[in-house]
């Protein structure tokens, strides 16, 4: 006879340790770090473009202050680079007074009457109001992001090497919020994992904000993408073209993080939904290249959260149900999963203490982003599916920044209710079956959730 419990245990136990794949591929990659294939040196004499360099700053509905602001930080400059707003979303009034600021500051202001094609569409439209020619770069920048002369030096430095260069980013809001503290330590490690992608396979994926981009590159493959995840498609698409991305460690970028649940679910929700398009567009074009697999891979992460729902999903039916989770499969678990959380974790507090952090205190910081990830995670799966099955859409709405970022907007939590009442719900059952192996792996998952539920509604999160 079969034993489907077995069957069911064993599938189980496969979709549960390929969900934490992430973590276990950002370590591979921070080790072949240093298996250096690439050497390429910077250019660190005179640097010097042929053509010109325009800073492209895109702003919809964005707050009349934060324009203002940012205006004022790229005066300050005092350099010989184009400076450009394009707005979307404006009325009369408020588009005359950021005129006005333009004029001030000697800023070009360009407003699309009838936007379309989100982000991409916007810097798309400069590029061909303005005439830039194939030697010109353009230099994205949000509106909240503070660059100075060293960090555009820094870029600059680099062409020589790439079609495209990438900034470091450094949350500059780290100390706003337990949340905004842990997507910083979170930041020092994705950008460890960035230089590492970027000496092992010679690509990284281009940000939104911060790099620098050659025109000619992007007219060769179609200009920047009108989708939602602009920034990661464009690179994408300079990989499968054979055009080189690389990334500059020390061209510094401050940007904002988000400072509490809401702003942070919308900008996952945005991200992964992209993702999922970008991987379903271009999958068999990436693999066809050297080194594709890890580019796909380092694409498929957010994928690894539609896996953490199915092994969620499943305990939760196992639990129900009275199935047994054998002690071997939790020995498995162990084995194989709590040795890669223990080694991030002490990479993540690691770093926190290079830059000055506080570990002991900084781990409710990091337990602040991991309980945000844990209640955005069914939206976070959907998304990505969505995406990957091309069906729906998310709309595109820039992350609360400014004076706006500290708005709790009302949210609709009924799929974090669902999930937290689902938890409740197969724990007591594996107590009432008494499933001790059941009860150990469900414990966990019942204390994110209960815990970040908590923290969503008492605004804490």
């Amino acid at each position: 006879m079969i034993n489907y419990k077995m069957i069911i245990a064993i599938i189980y136990l496969v979709v549960t340790i390929t969900s934490f794949y992430p973590i276990m591929y950002q370590l591979m990659i921070i080790i072949r770090k240093n298996r250096n294939i690439h050497e390429d040196k910077a250019n660190s004499n005179n640097p010097r473009i042929e053509g010109r360099v325009f800073l492209v700053i895109p702003a919809k509905s964005e707050p009349l202050d934060l324009v203002e602001a940012s205006m004022k930080r790229l005066a300050s400059l005092q350099s010989g680079f184009n400076v450009i707003y394009i707005l979307d979303n404006y009325d009369n009034s408020t588009l005359n007074l950021i005129r006005t600021l333009g004029n001030k500051y000697g800023f070009r202001v360009i407003h699309r009457e009838k936007p379309s094609g989100y982000k991409g569409g916007a810097l798309n439209h400069v590029i061909k109001r303005i005439e830039m020619g194939d030697d010109d770069y353009m230099l994205v920048l949000d509106i909240d992001s503070v660059i100075s002369r060293e960090a555009i030096n820094e870029l600059i430095k680099h062409v020589n090497l790439a079609n495209a260069v990438v900034p470091h980013w450094i949350a500059s809001n780290k100390d706003d919020s337990l949340l905004a503290r842990g997507q910083w330590i979170g930041y020092l490690l994705f950008f460890k994992i960035l230089k590492a992608l970027n000496d092992s396979i010679g690509w990284v994926p281009i940000l939104g904000s911060g790099s620098l981009v050659n025109i000619g590159a992007l007219r060769r493959v179609g200009y920047w993408p009108e989708d939602v995840l602009e920034d990661v498609e464009l690179g994408v698409r300079f990989f499968v073209n054979d055009l080189r991305v690389t990334y500059a460690d020390n061209a510094l970028i401050n940007v904002e993080v988000p400072v509490n649940y809401g702003g942070f679910l919308r900008q996952q929700l945005r991200w992964s939904f992209g993702v999922g398009r970008v991987t379903r567009k271009y999958f068999w074009q990436v693999l066809r290249k050297r080194h594709g697999v890890t580019v796909m891979l380092y694409l498929g992460q957010y994928f690894a959260y539609v896996l953490q729902l199915i092994s969620i999903l499943m305990l939760a039916v196992m639990d129900m149900a009275g199935i047994s989770i054998p002690p071997w499969a939790l020995i498995v678990l162990l084995v194989t999963v709590v040795p890669s959380l223990l080694m991030y974790l002490y990479s993540l507090l690691r770093l926190d203490k290079d830059f000055g952090g506080n570990p002991r205190r900084d781990i409710f910081a990091i337990n602040s982003a991991n309980l945000a990830f844990m209640m955005a995670l069914p939206r976070i799966a959907i998304a990505n599916l969505m995406g990957l099955l091309n069906i729906g859409r998310i709309e595109w709405i820039p992350t609360p920044k400014g004076s706006r970022k500290w708005v709790r907007e009302s949210l609709n939590l009924i799929p974090e209710y669902l999930m937290t009442m689902l938890i409740i719900a197969a724990f007591i059952l594996s107590i009432m079956h008494l499933d001790l192996v059941n009860i150990l792996i469900t414990l966990p998952y019942l204390a994110g959730y209960v815990r970040g539920l908590w923290r969503i509604l008492n605004g804490t999160l």
